[in-house]
């Protein structure tokens, strides 16, 4: 639906603008050809008007233009000899009329252009010009703006296009985040709120049999528990922001941020019957954001726990490579096939063989936090002899 209400508003968008340029185009190419034409069209009147003061008899006119001359006191009307019988007529008739100018036609569709002006000797002159060299350049005028009006109209599709493309863009971008911001935080928050309630339901029952100073550690407990939830909801800030922003450049201990991961999951693993254990000491000092690698960690070890059977054991080991600090999640469950290693980065997909809920956005979620950190995500395993992720982060 999103998609199609973009799609109509990108149209939309490429129709107005293109609408919008196409008139003042057409506009522009408008005013262009009236006022070329009436520049052309004073010219020859310029011209026509500077024949008539220059002529001396009705014998030479420029080319494509014919003179008329009657004297004073004459009834004879002189005109050019090369001038048609139907021109004769115009300009004989031009000659009774008083000073001025216009157009008229000449026979077989030739349009003419007359000019009359009174001499101080009494005389009276007219000169007809051939108006179809004028009307050609201005039908050849016409086409050449016409063609440079849908060229340049489909030059302002093209832009329309990319100019309604980048508006519409940070509003697709926008949508789709918002999108998976609410798968995310649906699928995040499933697991942590049904623990959540389980336990609180269980501390209620407890309550009715138990004293209250008993209940202390199960109270801690779901404050604990409250807090991660809180933790998870900020963890979802922080990955949906790392998708266009660097991760902060704080130096960050892989070691202590493994312990806490291990430590918040230890209850889940127990429920599971799954032995959890860390193995790093020292110090793996690394750059990025702590929640970031926090929520990768515990998706990985997450998605060990799920494809662990009952009596499994789940290990995650920190150690230096080199210029590079490794955490290793490694368990001994029904492992998986190499050939679909690559289908367990999309956002939310798990193994065929896994049966565990989920905590965390999958695989999709550790590499993209390895990437933003400029490390990567390794996987080695075979179908039923466990798998290995490994986090290679850049070490400090």
């Amino acid at each position: 639906m999103d998609e199609a209400r973009l799609k109509r508003a990108r149209r939309r968008s490429v129709a107005q603008t293109a609408g919008a340029i196409g008139v003042v185009l057409l506009l522009v190419g408008a005013l262009m050809f009236v006022l070329t034409s009436r520049q052309e069209s004073r010219a020859l009147n310029s011209e026509l008007g500077q024949v008539l003061v220059m002529a001396e008899d009705v014998d030479d006119p420029p080319p494509g233009q014919f003179l008329a001359r009657q004297t004073s006191g004459a009834d004879r009307v002189e005109v050019t000899s090369s001038a048609s019988p139907e021109l004769v007529r115009v300009l004989d008739g031009a000659l009774r009329r008083g000073p001025g100018r216009f157009d008229t036609d000449a026979g077989d569709d030739r349009p003419v252009r007359v000019v009359v002006a009174h001499r101080p000797d009494g005389s009276r002159w007219a000169v007809a010009a051939d108006l179809a060299p004028l009307r050609e350049r201005q039908d050849q005028l016409g086409i050449a703006l016409l063609v440079a009006e849908l060229a340049g109209l489909a030059g302002a599709l093209v832009a329309a296009a990319l100019l309604a493309r980048r508006a519409v863009a940070p509003l697709a971008t926008a949508l789709t985040l918002q999108r998976r911001f609410v798968a995310d935080a649906s699928h995040e928050l499933r697991a942590p709120l049904t623990v959540l309630h389980t336990r609180a339901q269980v501390l209620a029952r407890r309550a009715r049999t138990q004293p209250a100073e008993q209940l202390s550690d199960q109270l801690d407990q779901l404050v604990a528990d409250t807090r991660t939830l809180g933790e998870v909801v900020e963890d979802l800030l922080v990955s949906a922001a790392a998708e266009h922003q660097p991760p902060p450049d704080t130096v960050v201990d892989l070691v202590e941020v493994t312990h806490d991961v291990v430590a918040s999951m230890s209850a889940y693993a127990r429920e599971r019957e799954i032995e959890l254990r860390v193995e790093a000491t020292g110090a793996a000092l690394v750059r990025g954001a702590r929640t970031a690698l926090r929520r990768a960690l515990t998706a990985l070890v997450d998605n060990a726990i799920g494809h662990v059977a009952v009596g499994g054991h789940v290990t995650v080991t920190v150690q230096r490579r080199d210029a590079r600090i490794a955490a290793e999640v490694t368990d001994d469950g029904v492992g998986l096939d190499l050939a679909e290693a690559d289908r367990l980065f999309a956002r939310f997909a798990h193994g065929t063989d896994g049966t565990g809920r989920r905590f965390g956005l999958g695989l999709a979620l550790v590499q993209q936090v390895a990437q933003a950190h400029r490390g990567s995500l390794e996987v080695s395993g075979a179908p039923g002899r466990g798998a290995t992720f490994t986090l290679l982060l850049p070490a400090y």
